[in-house]
């Protein structure tokens, strides 16, 4: 029975060959959209899930809030002693693994020496706790020692070939060397923890022996704890609290910081990098991707109605002939739906035609490796299927519902089509296909104004040819000042300074700072640049107070600071030139008299809220070069300034970035947004217009009589053009209605976030109005300048 329902099916589709394009080109779209956003959500949502002790294992977060100005800050890094005491003193947790990732880092065997992006230091544990399997060496030891390393499957390539590289040595920097113990498996793609090569925590601590004791000091340090089986993370919540006050209270207490840790579940660890609590919070643009992926499928699946329904008339008088021969409903309603399912099977063929096409674009957009046919779980397999099964279902449930309840009597003496131009459904359904196109758009349109707002605001100093140079491969002062003087002597570079301030990116250190004299109270964090004099020069930092360091005096090295108006505001002073002002770094006070104050510039990224900074010059402390380029041919000036490199440290590579490049990756996520939702949003147009121009056929077969009566009349194509789409217009201007401010009340919501934000003005609302009018309004005008320009006699006829 069911194969006689498809045969019927596929030859009723073969007679109607133009409405089936038409139907599986719009379904193909949608379901396209929706397979690709559906790949990129299982891998965003697939992070660490694959470590079997996972659902025990938990990351550490912070809170941190000062009653004094009413800020609240949320991190993942957290006091180095913190893992080893919580492990020793309460009993419910098993194990904790401490993570420092450094950054990018020289290592050297042989004549090798390769600059790695992801290497860092773990505990001993950390092979235990995690899944990643060793390929040589014992979970157990392999990081337990200090000067141990181990390396991934393809970094032991890389150094070492094809011989097993357990007992070699690996040199790190300029420094000293490891002794590799271990090889692991190549780490997957969707993992926080990434590291290809791995030193043993002990290895740190060895070098850095005050650390351990350092309970303010917060660094790239990430921990990671292992709750005992049956252990509930709630009721670790007072017990986290009394450590943090036996330990760290009373360090923050005097400076008016109130100051928590949390357990956040190692599965939400990719999304809210900041901790569940507060911060970042990556699942909005998951759940906005997952409801794009639904709304255009539901777009594709009202679009194939109102096509169906479009040729309502002819299907009635079948449905009409076939009840009068004894037909039931319920054969008519799978007769109907036959046809919708072998439909969206055939969309889903062409569907993953579109997707093997577009899906290495997609790919680009989105930074993934994503494959359709490479997950041997099943998923994508049963996934497609019921998507193809749903889909057919969705689609063909109203109209075969619908006109398999039509009265024969009724429809064979010519009524359905008065009761059909009154479908209240079908009108809503265009209402609602408008509503989310309209919310896609102004979406993107939003995404791109705050990225342009981001790209083209002052930052306070000047972007323009700039590049940090990093510091790894100099390992003295001396040949550090003698690289800037060398590098400023060439004819492209205008102007250099040695800091600790990464332009564009950050400042590496921070330290509470006061007034002298001042209470504890009153004090606050400031983030700390230490430099040579040159460094407001360089990067174009403007001084609105006061002056500048002055290399002849010498107690500008010894007595002075610099600051910027966050900080004079935070201190409480009007006039801060000569007042003096002490920095606390560990257990040490510094004192100094404030000679200058600088306009407030953006130090890192334009999520966050500008903080205060003072400024001492310690060049001694430098990590990095940053240098102003003149204008010019910048390749040619960057091989000059190489050359020089490589004669004061022919061991180490050239290792630079241009500061506009690094200020454009720190909105790399808000950019693939825009750029997934102006793919979608223009998808979401096209298929609702498809919709639209299904209707619009329906209406003019229903009013084709009219037509011919009013052209008979004298009525021209304009005004009959502007009778069949002025019902349409209205249906529009409903669902932009609606859209509006559905759009704006999620907007506002994304872009609460940022500390630095666009308003949402209202050209963006009247410009997605105008664009959707007019689309829909050409849409329409295809078919009715074509039913206006009918013959009325051959209208006539038709009757």
């Amino acid at each position: 029975m069911f194969r006689n329902y498809f045969k019927i099916a596929f030859r009723h589709l073969q007679r109607h060959k133009f409405l089936t394009a038409i139907n599986v080109c719009g379904l193909a779209v949608g379901m396209a959209c929706c397979i690709m956003i559906v790949l990129y959500v299982r891998d965003e949502l697939s992070f660490d899930r694959f470590h079997h002790k996972g659902n025990n294992i938990y990351r550490l977060t912070t809170a941190e809030s000062n009653t004094a100005n009413g800020t609240m800050n949320y991190n993942a890094s957290i006091q180095f002693p913190v893992g080893p005491a919580l492990k020793k003193e309460i009993s419910g947790i098993k194990d904790a693994v401490r993570i420092f990732t450094p950054g990018t880092t020289l290592f050297t065997q042989g004549d090798k020496k390769i600059l790695e992006e992801h290497s860092g230091y773990a505990d001993a544990s950390f092979f235990q706790m995690f899944d990643f399997p060793l390929l040589e060496g014992d979970p157990a030891t392999v990081l337990k020692d200090p000067y141990t390393v181990v390396l991934t499957a393809s970094a032991a390539k890389r150094y070492f070939g094809q011989q097993s590289p357990i007992g070699k040595m690996l040199k790190v920097g300029n420094d000293y060397t490891c002794t590799v113990t271990g090889v692991a498996r190549d780490m997957p793609a969707n993992t926080d923890l990434r590291m290809d090569i791995i030193q043993s925590f002990s290895t740190l601590m060895s070098r850095h022996e005050a650390w351990e004791k350092l309970w303010y000091m917060f660094s790239s340090n990430v921990t990671y704890v292992q709750l005992a089986d049956g252990t509930d993370p709630k009721k670790m919540e007072p017990l986290l609290k009394d450590f943090v006050k036996l330990h760290i209270g009373s360090i923050l207490e005097k400076y008016d910081i109130h100051f928590s840790l949390a357990l956040q579940p190692l599965q939400h660890a990719h999304l809210r990098p900041d901790g569940d609590i507060g911060g970042t919070d990556n699942m909005l643009a998951i759940r906005l991707y997952i409801a794009i992926a639904a709304f255009i499928v539901l777009i594709a699946c009202i679009n194939f109605m109102n096509l169906t329904t479009a040729r309502g008339d002819e299907r009635a008088k079948e449905v009409g002939l076939r009840k009068v021969l004894g037909a039931e409903r319920q054969s008519l309603v799978f007769q109907f739906l036959a046809e919708s399912v072998l439909i969206s099977f055939l969309s889903l063929v062409a569907a993953l035609i579109l997707v093997l096409a577009f899906l290495p674009l997609f790919n680009s957009i989105t930074g993934k490796s994503l494959g359709l046919f490479t997950s041997t779980d099943g998923f994508i397999y049963g996934g497609l299927l019921g998507l193809a099964a749903i889909v057919g279902l969705l689609a063909g449930s109203y109209p075969a519902l619908y006109l398999s309840g039509l009265m024969p009597v009724r429809v064979l003496k010519g009524r359905f089509m008065a009761a059909a131009t009154k479908s209240f459904v079908r009108r809503a359904l265009v209402v609602s296909q408008f509503a989310i196109a309209v919310i896609l758009i102004i979406a993107t349109t939003v995404v791109y104004t705050q990225l342009r707002f981001w790209q083209q605001k002052n930052l306070g100093f000047d972007k323009e040819h700039l590049v940090n140079i990093y510091l790894d491969g100099l390992d003295t002062v001396s040949r550090a000042q003698l690289l800037k003087v060398e590098l400023k002597a060439l004819p492209g570079v205008q102007q250099a300074s040695l800091s600790n301030f990464l332009v564009g990116t950050g400042i590496l250190m921070d330290c509470p700072i006061g007034m002298v004299g001042g209470s504890d109270k009153e004090a606050f964090v400031a983030n700390v640049i230490s430099g040579d004099a040159e460094l407001l020069k360089t990067t174009g930092i403007k001084l609105i107070a006061g002056r500048d360091f002055d290399p002849a005096m010498a107690t500008d090295s010894s007595d002075a600071f610099i600051v910027n108006r966050a900080a004079a505001k935070r201190l409480g002073l009007i006039d801060p030139i000569g007042k003096r002002i002490e920095w606390r770094p560990g257990n040490l006070v510094k004192q100094g008299t404030i000679i200058g104050v600088t306009e407030d510039f953006n130090f890192r990224s334009l999520h966050y809220q500008i903080d205060p900074v003072i400024y001492q010059v310690r060049p001694q402390e430098a990590a990095v070069l940053t240098v102003r380029l003149a204008r010019g041919n910048h390749l040619d000036q960057l091989a000059s300034m190489e050359k020089v490199w490589n004669k004061l440290a022919p061991d180490n590579p050239f290792n630079y970035s241009f500061v506009q490049q690094d200020l454009q990756t720190q909105y790399v996520s808000e950019r693939t947004m825009g750029q997934i939702f102006g793919i979608f949003a223009s998808l979401a147009v096209f298929i609702a217009c498809i919709g639209l121009l299904g209707l619009s056929m329906l209406i003019a077969r229903q009013r084709t009589k009219e037509i011919g009566v009013r052209k008979v009349l004298g009525a021209s194509v304009v005004q009959v053009s502007a009778l069949l789409s002025r019902d349409f217009l209205k249906q529009v201007l409903v669902g932009i209605t609606i859209g509006i401010p559905v759009a704006w009340f999620c907007m506002e919501q994304w872009l609460h976030h940022f500390a630095f934000r666009i308003h949402l003005y209202w050209w963006m609302f009247a410009l997605t109005a105008l664009v959707v009018i007019l689309i829909a309004l050409f849409t329409v005008s295809i078919q009715s300048v074509r039913a206006a320009l009918m013959n009325p006699v051959k209208s006539l006829r038709t009757e």
